[in-house]
């Protein structure tokens, strides 16, 4: 009796030493097929600047088309600044500075992570990017939005050329206060960024609507930079 159970024992060892080499094959398979992790390579650093000017433009077709509250605002813009004050691992941490004609200002802070898209205020600046994206390249590459860069072309500034990026986005939405959901609002954003620094270079946001009928156009300019001569 005690030698069946000797060899019991021993198959029930042999069994679970077979379990064990199964799971860490598995497992390195797995590990073996999976992406490698993307690296975001950042293109701004701590002191860098970037100044932009905005503008509104709106046609209004419809006989009771109004603007949307708000909207003249663009048009008494002095300048927008943005300064980056923290670069850690994928993070941009930056204060944005919006001054109007009439000399007011108003402050504010962004933290934006280049690798998702994810930021601390959703209402605040956002186009930025990782630094050298190529044609195809994901514009957030742990992101789920799937966008990526459409083309790059060459841009001559004051005294030197440099290669940026671009990218358009088109979306359509309506009004739930509609329950026939025909009143519509549909958004086409073009923008183009520095493929270097990753940071927008121009930005134009066209809005129609179809009751009534009016369309507004938002332009951001970069004017200014501390890393070139615009």
């Amino acid at each position: 009796m005690a030698f069946k159970r000797k060899r019991s024992s021993k198959k029930i060892y042999i069994a679970i030493l077979l379990l064990v080499v199964l799971i860490v094959a598995v497992a390195a398979v797995i590990y073996a097929t999976q992406p490698a992790p993307v690296k975001v390579v950042m293109g701004v650093h701590a002191g860098d600047s970037f100044t932009y000017g905005i503008t509104g433009r709106s046609i209004l077709t419809g006989l009771d088309a109004v603007e949307t509250p708000g909207f003249s605002q663009y048009n008494q813009t002095d300048y927008y600044k943005i300064t980056i004050t923290d670069v850690n691992g994928s993070s941009v941490s930056l204060d944005t500075l919006w001054r109007f004609l009439n000399g007011t200002e108003v402050t504010g802070k962004q933290i934006i992570d280049l690798s998702n898209g994810l930021k601390n205020d959703p209402n605040g600046f956002w186009a930025i990017y990782a630094s050298n994206l190529n044609v195809g390249d994901l514009l957030r590459p742990t992101g789920t939005d799937g966008v990526t860069v459409n083309k790059t072309e060459t841009k001559t500034y004051a005294d030197i050329t440099r290669e940026r990026n671009f990218f358009s986005l088109g979306s359509e939405f309506f009004d739930v206060n509609d329950p026939t959901r025909n009143t519509l609002r549909y958004d086409y954003t073009v923008v183009y960024f520095d493929k270097q620094t990753g940071m927008l270079e121009n930005l134009t946001w066209i809005t129609d609507y179809n009751k009534p009928e009016k369309r507004e156009v938002i332009t951001w300019q970069l004017i200014s930079s501390s890393v070139w001569d615009v």
